[in-house]
């Protein structure tokens, strides 16, 4: 599904066939943006594109060649886009009995070393003095760190951490983690990884590398003019998070904001509109 963007700006919303990604890609839309949609599942995603009057590019975020092509194909059409919304991510449900060495690495793999091939391989097409949003999470804030000398290294993404080494301790926390043999569902409070400094919280963790991300493309694209921020959508009900009091819509609110902003900040993070603490 294509069609001319003509003079409006465009906006790629990536995980967009549902949930807070839907809604960010309505509010894109009403706000005037030629708004492309990337979905994972092509029937879904059809579906959401018709129903929004938008494009639709299909994206995994667990498929190198998938995000390739996906770059190709917006360069293809539109030679660039004006903002990047990195929304697609996955979490396991509390029920979910998966072993948690798995239900880690899935998680990582996807919503960090997903992302982070996201921005390897769209932020090129990114116009001169345009955004990048991603959705993360205040589950990644750095006080899940217990330890003091790893959260200062995760810090100092604002100031000097590079995508090579950051990607080097998330891989890090996967193995240090995958160095239990249980096949619980739940860490326990022997478990290896802990005795490292980790957490008992890989989706955290994994919104923590989405949020260091962020800072580090802020740094690196500034000279662009490009605004490279992150947010907290709050508790949202979606599939991931049924029990959540906030709408899709409402989780979508800052996102669609900073899309719009005439002049955002650079490599901050947001919750409700406001500059918040990392």
């Amino acid at each position: 599904m294509a069609s001319s963007a003509g003079t409006r700006p465009i906006a790629l919303v990536t995980g967009a066939n549902k949930g807070i990604g839907f809604e960010i890609a309505r509010g894109c839309a009403a706000a005037g943006f030629h708004v492309v949609l990337a979905a994972r599942d092509a029937a879904r995603g059809q579906q959401a594109a018709l129903q929004l009057g938008c494009d639709l590019v299909l994206l995994d975020l667990n498929d190198e060649a998938s995000i390739r092509t996906c770059a190709d194909e917006i360069a293809k059409r539109y030679g660039g886009v004006d903002v990047l919304v990195n929304n697609a991510s996955m979490a396991y449900k509390h029920a979910d009995q998966t072993p948690w060495v798995q239900k880690t690495r899935t998680t990582v793999v996807t919503n960090y070393f997903g992302t982070a091939a996201v921005f390897q391989a769209l932020a090129p097409l990114v116009k001169n003095g345009g955004k990048i949003i991603t959705v993360a999470s205040m589950s990644g804030h750095l006080s899940v760190i217990p330890n003091n000398a790893l959260r200062q290294e995760f810090a100092s993404a604002e100031t000097s951490l590079t995508v090579e080494r950051l990607s080097q301790l998330m891989a890090q926390f996967v193995q240090d983690v995958a160095a239990c043999t249980s096949l619980s569902a739940a860490p326990g409070p022997d478990w290896p990884h802990l005795q490292k400094g980790w957490p008992n919280h890989a989706y955290g963790v994994s919104k923590m590398g989405q949020v260091a991300l962020t800072k580090i493309y802020a740094r690196q694209l500034a000279a662009r003019g490009i605004s490279v921020n992150c947010l907290c959508p709050g508790s949202v009900c979606t599939d991931m998070n049924p029990r959540g009091p906030l709408t899709p819509a409402q989780g979508a609110d800052t996102a669609v904001w900073l899309a719009c902003h005439p002049h955002p900040p650079t490599g901050q993070f947001f919750k409700n509109r406001q500059v918040v603490a990392w």
